[in-house]
């Protein structure tokens, strides 16, 4: 396969390429003060991630690259031989006997790899240490004693030098002469591939991350996306920032408009349709400007976009952690965020609560449950007229699209039942919606948070999650999916009792105790970069 192949135009098309990054050593340097900072909720007991995540590596590569399992396989056999329990260098990018696919692919590993080329070396080490504000000696360490592009790249991830190389230049530790020091902070959510850009069709949408403990993870991406995925075609890669005058503005301007994008909040939905989350982590500008930007580009192929206006909470960060797509015909979703559940409930029990709340609360509480679906259309064959508005505000605006099914959709349902109809072609009483929780309290919330509706598909019907989310799971079974661990699946196709071509309608489970607590499921570990047409 060429290493530069990408192109993705749907949520569901049979999964070719995937870039990850596995749980590395700046995870476990999160203490109990640092949680607001970079974005974590709990510790992490490390050793046990990586061992819950070598399992997700492993499904992937049995479904996208087989060729590598062999070399899985003589690594686990020799760990059992010596009774080593340490993780195998197999399925760390960091070490040489890296597995090394061009299917399943580790930043970290492209990393190494752009490192090697001297002149893009020096650009990412000055960027790295001019965002950290690091001391001239510190990159002028870098630039001279790191001869070793793996070792670079893992020091610019973790923020870490190790032993061997700090001597003269960083004093030894009065504790500990073989104590590793810290050169800038770690990117722990590095881990959350998907947040850090998209593909659109075959352009490359790089992510503005709202918070600041992930502003290396975008510089380091910008150069993967120039420098390897798109080396050929550079031109592809989208970059969408403020106006240059954005400095002269005070605070409370800047606020309207500053840019802010995550991965996240982006679903490649259909070969023509993106969906764009507004959320506490896509600022309502940067929604604007991705409207003008791709309806401005008629190569990419966009003509649809719809976006979904979210409260801003860090529960539901992004649209992906409310609902992702199963099959062209089931989606799953979180029911606090679902018209026709609420329509049942208040049918059920009229509520008097609002009308009891005193004013402050209410608006508070409204503000809370607002969500708001806003679509735009733009045929990419039409001229771009920047002025022109592209907002489909009423239904009769739906009407003169004679060349797709479309009518108004209300709420998220309304939404994901309008794309499996009109951009799928399924029969409206077909559709299907599966609930996190059952929608039974307290299950729907608690599973919501270790992400019940954040699953992938490795093709249409097989999708991954986490194995403690027991109720959503149980309604995947009600809707006709096998639910099985990771590791079962895999011992079947050792055993050649099934084959990745014949798994269907099935939910993969990954062992969850320490993934989930990193909060993000397998959408937010993925970001495919290359999938059959659907």
């Amino acid at each position: 396969m060429n290493t530069t192949q990408i192109g993705v135009n749907s949520e569901l098309g049979v999964l070719k390429r995937i870039l990850i990054h596995s749980p590395d050593g700046g995870i476990g340097k999160i203490t109990p003060g640092k949680f607001h900072d970079w974005l974590y909720d709990d510790t992490v007991h490390l050793k046990k991630m990586q061992q819950e995540y070598d399992d997700y590596v492993k499904t992937l590569l049995y479904f996208l690259d087989p060729e590598k399992i062999p070399i899985i396989k003589d690594a686990e056999k020799k760990a059992a031989k010596k009774k080593s329990k340490e993780r195998l260098p197999e399925l760390n990018p960091g070490r040489p006997e890296y597995f090394n696919s061009d299917k399943v692919v580790d930043a970290q590993w492209i990393l190494s790899k752009i490192l090697e080329n001297p002149v893009i070396r020096q650009h990412i080490i000055t960027a790295i240490c001019a965002i950290e504000n690091c001391n001239s000696k510190v990159q002028t360490h870098l630039e001279n004693e790191v001869k070793d592009a793996h070792l670079l790249a893992k020091i610019l991830i973790t923020g870490v030098i190790p032993p061997q190389i700090k001597t003269g230049v960083f004093p030894p530790s009065t504790e500990d002469p073989e104590e590793e020091i810290y050169i800038f902070p770690p990117v722990p959510n590095f881990v959350f591939t998907r947040d850090i850009g998209i593909m659109i069709n075959d352009h490359f949408l790089l992510s503005k991350p709202a918070k600041l403990a992930r502003r290396r993870e975008a510089i380091l991406t910008k150069f993967l996306a120039i420098h390897h995925l798109l080396k050929d075609n550079p031109e592809k890669v989208i970059e969408i920032t403020e106006d240059s005058e954005f400095f002269l503005l005070d605070e409370k301007e800047q606020d309207e408009q500053i840019i802010t994008i995550e991965g996240g909040d982006i679903m490649m939905i259909a070969p023509n349709h993106l969906v764009v989350g507004c959320s506490e982590r896509t600022s309502p500008n940067a929604v604007n400007e991705i409207i003008h930007t791709l309806f401005a580009k008629p190569e990419t192929k966009i003509e649809w976009i719809s976006v979904v206006k979210i409260p801003k909470k860090r529960a539901q960060m992004h649209i992906d952690t409310i609902f992702t797509q199963v099959r062209r015909d089931v989606w799953v979703l979180y029911g606090e965020f679902s018209d026709e559940v609420k329509a049942d409930k208040d049918e059920k029990k009229k509520s008097y609560l609002k009308g009891l709340m005193h004013r402050k609360d209410r608006s508070q509480q409204e503000d809370a449950e607002a969500v708001e679906i806003i679509q735009f259309h733009k045929k990419h064959t039409e001229a771009y007229n920047p002025s022109k508005d592209y907002w489909l505000s009423k239904e009769e605006d739906y009407k003169k699209i004679s060349d797709v099914r479309v009518s108004k959709p209300s709420g998220i349902d309304g939404l994901l039942r309008q794309i499996s109809v009109s951009f799928y072609n399924v029969h409206p009483n077909d559709v299907r919606i599966i609930y996190s929780g059952g929608n039974h309290y307290p299950y729907d919330s608690r599973e919501q948070w270790t992400d019940s509706c954040n699953v992938l598909a490795l093709k249409e019907g097989v999708v991954i999650g986490y194995d403690r989310n027991e109720k959503t799971i149980e309604e995947f079974e009600k809707a006709g999916f096998r639910a099985i661990l990771a590791k079962d699946l895999i011992k079947e196709f050792d055993e050649q009792k099934n084959t990745p071509e014949q798994v269907e309608n099935t939910l993969i489970l990954l062992e969850s105790g320490e993934l989930s607590r990193a909060r993000g499921g397998s959408h937010c570990m993925s970001m495919p970069l290359l999938r059959d047409n659907i």
